[in-house]
C-alpha cells in the first residue's frame, strides 16, 4: 500500500491526505482502508479519491472528507394572541361605523401574546463521525410594562385597559396594558363609540349620537354634544350640549355648563356657569359654584342641597326644584308602588279563577287538562305572594329611610330666587310670589320656612 500522511483541522471537520512518494501504486481501497485505520467514517469524497488515484499528487495536502456543520435553529417570536375585529362591509346588513373601534381592548387576566422560545437546529457530524450538538435561535426580544405580566411563556394582562406595545432600544418589543386611554380629537366617525374598562381623557368634543363610557372616570376638553356619556368615577367637561337628547351619568359630575341635557350623577354635580332648561339628579348636592352662576328651567332633584346665585329668572321660567329624597329612592319607590299594584290586581284575578276550579273540582267537571292549569295557576299564586311580600318589606324600608331625613335638605339661592320656581322639599312645596334675595328654603316641622343667607 502507497504511503499516506493523514491531517484533521483542530475542529475535526476537514480531513486531508498527503502521499508521499514510495514508488508504490496508489489505489482507492488503499485510501479507505487508511481512513478506516484512523478513525475518518463521515463526510469522505469518492470522487476526490479516485481523482488522487488517477492523478497522482505527491507532498500535496488534499482535503479528502468533510464535516457537517450544526444549523442554527429558528429565532424565538412573540405571537400577539389579541387581534382586531374585521368589519364586513360586504353584506346586506346594516354596518353602525359608530361601533367600528380601532382600540384593542383587553380584560384582566386575559393571555395578550405567546412567547415562543428559539428551536434547536439540526445537528452536524465531525468527520470523525461525532455528532456536534444543533445551535439554539436568539430568544425572543419582548420585555412587559408594570401592567401584564409573563407566566408559562404567556404575556397576561394584570388589568384592563388598552393593549399598547413600544419598540425599545436594540429592537425589544414591550407589551402593556394602559389603564388610561388619551384620544386626540372629537369622537366621531374617525374614532367610534368606545367602551372602555379605565379612564379616558378626550382632547376634543364628544359628536351627536356616540356612546362613551368609562369604568374609571372620563375627562373632555370639549363640548358634549346629545351622546351617551356614562362613567364608574367622575366625568369632568368643558360644557354639555344635550339638545333634549343622549344621557350623562356618573358618580360626580363637573361642568362648566349644562344646556338642554339629561345629567345623572350618584353623588354630587358642580356646574362654574348656569345649567340651563335640564333635567338634573343628583344623590346628594347640585351646586352652580361661579359667581351669577344660574339655575333657569328644567327639572332638578338633589338628595340633600341646590345651591346657586340665581334661580330662575326674570321672565318666571318654570323651574322645578326639589331636595330631601335620593332620586334613586324616589325613583325605587314610585316602581315598586306600581309593581306592588299590579300584582295585588294579578293575585284577585288569580284567586277568582282559583276558586272557579275548585269549585269545578267538587262537582267532578275537572279534566287532566284543567288539573294541569289548576296546578300552574297555583305556583303563579305562590310566586305573586312571595314577590308582594318581598316589595312591600322594601316599601317599608324605604319610607323609613325617608322619613329618618325629613328635616334634611335645603335649597339656596345665593343673590335671588324668582317667581317661576317650585321649590319642594321632602314633598312639601312652596312657590315664591316675588323675587327674593339670598334666601334659604328648608323644611322644618312639616313645613317649609325661610331663613336669610349670608356669605359670613
Amino acid at each position: 500500500m502507497a504511503k499516506l500522511k493523514l491531517k484533521v483541522s483542530g475542529d475535526s471537520m476537514v480531513a486531508s491526505v498527503i502521499l508521499l512518494d514510495d514508488g508504490v501504486y496508489l489505489k482507492v481501497d488503499d485510501v479507505l482502508a487508511f481512513l478506516q485505520s484512523n478513525g475518518i467514517s463521515y463526510g469522505i469524497s469518492m470522487e476526490t479519491i479516485r481523482e488522487l488515484c488517477a492523478n497522482v499528487k505527491f507532498n500535496t495536502e488534499i482535503p479528502i472528507a468533510y464535516g457537517k456543520g450544526p444549523k442554527v435553529g429558528d429565532d424565538g417570536k412573540v405571537n400577539i394572541l389579541v387581534r382586531k375585529e374585521k368589519v364586513n362591509y360586504d353584506t346586506e346588513k346594516k354596518v353602525d361605523l359608530r361601533e367600528v373601534s380601532n382600540f384593542l381592548i383587553v380584560e384582566a387576566n386575559e393571555k395578550l401574546a405567546q412567547i415562543v422560545p428559539p428551536s434547536k437546529g439540526e445537528s452536524g457530524k465531525d468527520v470523525y463521525g461525532k455528532e456536534i450538538e444543533g445551535l439554539i435561535g436568539k430568544e425572543a426580544k419582548c420585555t412587559v410594562g408594570k401592567n401584564a405580566f409573563i407566566q408559562d411563556g404567556y404575556v397576561i394582562a394584570k388589568v384592563s385597559g388598552e393593549l399598547v406595545f413600544k419598540r425599545e432600544a436594540n429592537d425589544v418589543l414591550n407589551i402593556d396594558v394602559s389603564e388610561v386611554k388619551r384620544i386626540e380629537g372629537d369622537i366621531d366617525y374617525n374614532i367610534g363609540n368606545i367602551r372602555f374598562p379605565g379612564s379616558l381623557v378626550i382632547n376634543g368634543n364628544i359628536r351627536a349620537g356616540f356612546i362613551v363610557e368609562a369604568e374609571q372616570s372620563i375627562e373632555i376638553k370639549g363640548i358634549v354634544e346629545s351622546a351617551t356619556v356614562i362613567a364608574g368615577g367622575e366625568i369632568t367637561v368643558s360644557g354639555i350640549k344635550g339638545a333634549g337628547k343622549g344621557i350623562i351619568r356618573a358618580d360626580t359630575i363637573k361642568a362648566t355648563f349644562i344646556e338642554n341635557a339629561e345629567v345623572e350623577a350618584k353623588r354630587n354635580i358642580y356646574v362654574k356657569q348656569a345649567i340651563i332648561n335640564s333635567k338634573i339628579k343628583a344623590g346628594e348636592t347640585v351646586v352652580v359654584i361661579g359667581k351669577n352662576g344660574k339655575i333657569i328651567g328644567g327639572n332638578i332633584i338633589a338628595g340633600n342641597k341646590i345651591e346657586a346665585d340665581f334661580l330662575g329668572s326674570e321672565m318666571t321660567v318654570t323651574t322645578n326644584l326639589e331636595v330631601g329624597v335620593q332620586p334613586e329612592l324616589n325613583e325605587e319607590l314610585t316602581i315598586l308602588s306600581s309593581q306592588i299594584a299590579i300584582d295585588l290586581e294579578n293575585l284577585r284575578k288569580l284567586s277568582l279563577i282559583l276558586k272557579g276550579m275548585v269549585r269545578l273540582q267538587n262537582e267532578g267537571k275537572l279534566d287532566q287538562e284543567k288539573i294541569e292549569q289548576y296546578k300552574r295557576s297555583l305556583q303563579t299564586a305562590k310566586t305573586l305572594k312571595d314577590n308582594l311580600e318581598s316589595n312591600e318589606k322594601r316599601l317599608e324600608e324605604i319610607k323609613k329611610i325617608i322619613e329618618s331625613s325629613e328635616n334634611d335638605g335645603f335649597i339656596l339661592a345665593k343673590e335671588c330666587v324668582y317667581p317661576g320656581v317650585s321649590i319642594t322639599i321632602h314633598k312639601r312645596r312652596f312657590f315664591p310670589d316675588r323675587a327674593m334675595v339670598k334666601v334659604m328654603f328648608m323644611r322644618v316641622e312639616d313645613k317649609i320656612v325661610l331663613k336669610g343667607y349670608s356669605k359670613d
